[in-house]
């Protein structure tokens, strides 16, 4: 049987993310495969990404290094965040490490003004490095069944169209189908070898056209494989993403079949929320919901307690967001026998939570438990997760944008007929219809890693576009006890995209590397109105 040597300091060298010290801490790792078996590990463990819970005990989040959570600065940089400060400043807190996204500054990598290379870019373009060298590979092991490599094939396009996905939505402008063919998106990196050119930078529907072939190839692939883990891909995973993916460039009509083929498999369902404790996790990786999970959890770090004396300055749920809770108003209902007023829409409950702590008149997010859950294999990436309300989300929004509104109405009914305590009719129509499937969409799926992206893609949405202003109070530390609260110091505002503050800057070791061929993004400071 002839052996096949996959060396992954081959793969890292051709993928945009400097060679030198890859092949100084890693000449020697070589990862010998000769069946779709061992394939299957070098996936586990290069292929998906690094599983990581930051704990709220923890000193730092990591995030200048390549251990650490993947991009949790997409947790601070929408509507849904606002920072708080209370107690000494401290450069190893959520505020300190985070400020720069929060404050959409020109270059936000920094703490406490010191400067550090962004990690993420690299971290995706390693792992798109090892799915090539697998692809590349897989159709020569003979010796295993077509299945075994479809499997293989599958996950591997699936996680290729994934991080592309990931990359064109923080580096590049959303997908615009006027100026799509234009606009500069991400270097296209699809072959295991190297070669020795200077990257440019995709236009953005060419990046989209191939996470489209990708996940469409995952999608026939991965028929019948039934992962036993939901930290591993599917096909349902695949049209899912898929399904957003198409919901994002405006192509609607090719969203209800996929959604409606993982509707139909009836392997999935809703967590019926009304019959939920407030003290107990609705995403976990338990949940019936959950399709797929990849990557880290930061959210109990980023946004946490004051009772942990680590980095007690740090992020907690806006304003606009706690209201947005409310919209559904209130309903009578029995509990023990008496009639009571409570609040329509459990998910506040479940989401939600304001600590019994001094000076704590606000809420942190809380989708898992309130406090470190005993194992951290329960937690479910809050970047990178694919849900079963997604699917009806999805859904629901293409009926509605081809102008089959009864069926977006009944797509949504189901949703929340698990989500609140009564459902009434559905009345609104056209663009009051979309916006009503939007901020059910902002409720379900906040601190999810997709606000941020959406917000994007509605501004250049081929109907019904809507464009927003962000604003970002910040505060001044008061050096008193560790309950001592911030002053107000003003607030910041991100004007409407496609201002540059919208797109992160690409790495500068990037655009050495390559002489200058990959261009980078326009990016200024946004201006402080003080109070």
């Amino acid at each position: 049987m002839k052996k096949y040597i996959l060396l992954i300091w081959v793969v890292a060298c051709g993928l945009l993310t400097g060679c030198d010290d890859f092949l100084e801490e890693h000449s020697n790792d070589n990862a010998y495969a000769t069946t779709c078996k061992d394939l299957n590990e070098l996936l586990i463990g290069n292929g998906y990404m690094k599983y990581y819970v930051s704990r709220a005990n923890l000193s730092s989040l990591s995030v200048n290094t390549k251990n650490g959570p993947y991009f949790p600065w997409l947790l601070v940089m929408d509507d849904d965040a606002e920072e708080f400060v209370r107690g000494s400043y401290s450069k190893n807190s959520p505020l300190a490490e985070l400020e720069g996204f929060y404050e959409w500054v020109s270059n936000p990598y920094n703490i406490d003004g010191v400067l550090y290379s962004d990690k993420t870019w690299g971290r995706l373009y390693e792992h798109i490095g090892v799915v090539n060298v697998i692809l590349d590979k897989v159709e020569e092991f003979k010796h295993d069944t077509e299945a075994d490599r479809n499997i293989i094939k599958g996950q591997s396009h699936f996680l290729r169209g994934a991080y592309y996905y990931l990359l064109v939505n923080l580096y590049a402008k959303a997908y615009d189908k006027i100026s799509a063919s234009r606009d500069l998106g991400v270097p296209l990196k699809l072959t295991p070898y190297v070669e020795d050119i200077n990257y440019t930078r995709s236009p953005v529907d060419s990046v989209y056209m191939q996470i489209v072939r990708d996940l469409e190839l995952a999608v026939t692939e991965l028929e019948g494989y039934k992962p036993a883990t939901v930290r591993r891909a599917s096909q349902d995973a695949a049209r899912a993403l898929l399904s957003r993916v198409y919901c994002y460039m405006g192509k609607w009509e090719l969203v209800p079949d996929l959604c409606n083929a993982i509707l139909d498999g009836n392997r999935w369902s809703l967590r019926n929320l009304n019959t939920m404790n407030a003290d107990s996790s609705w995403i976990e990786i338990s949940s019936p919901e959950i399709i797929f999970a990849n990557g880290s959890h930061c959210v109990n770090r980023v946004f946490p307690t004051v009772k942990n004396a680590s980095g007690r300055s740090g992020f907690r749920v806006s304003d606009e967001l706690v209201d947005l809770f409310n919209e559904h108003g209130t309903v009578e209902t029995t509990v023990g026998g008496s009639s009571v007023e409570v609040l329509n829409d459990c998910r506040k409950a479940v989401t939600l939570y304001m600590e019994d702590a001094p000076n704590v008149d606000y809420y942190i997010p809380r989708k898992t438990k309130k406090d470190e859950v005993k194992s951290e294999y329960d937690f479910v990436s809050d970047n990178f997760s694919i849900r079963l309300s997604e699917v009806y989300l999805n859904l629901a929004e293409a009926y509605a944008m081809t102008d089959q509104e009864d069926l977006a109405k009944a797509t949504l009914k189901t949703l929340l007929e698990k989500r609140l305590v009564r459902v009434n009719d559905i009345t609104a129509t056209g663009e009051d219809l979309v916006k009503l499937i939007r901020n059910e969409r902002r409720r379900e799926l906040c601190f999810e890693g997709q606000r941020w992206f959406d917000l994007r893609r509605y501004a250049v949405s081929p109907r019904y576009p809507e464009v927003k202003q962000i604003v970002h109070k910040v505060y001044d530390y008061v050096y008193g006890d560790m309950n001592t609260v911030g002053s107000y110091r003003g607030y910041y505002v991100l004007p409407e995209y496609p201002d540059g503050g919208w797109l992160l800057p690409i790495p500068n070791e990037e655009i050495e590397q390559t002489d200058g061929s990959i261009v980078n993004n326009e990016r200024q400071d946004c201006i402080l109105y003080e109070y």
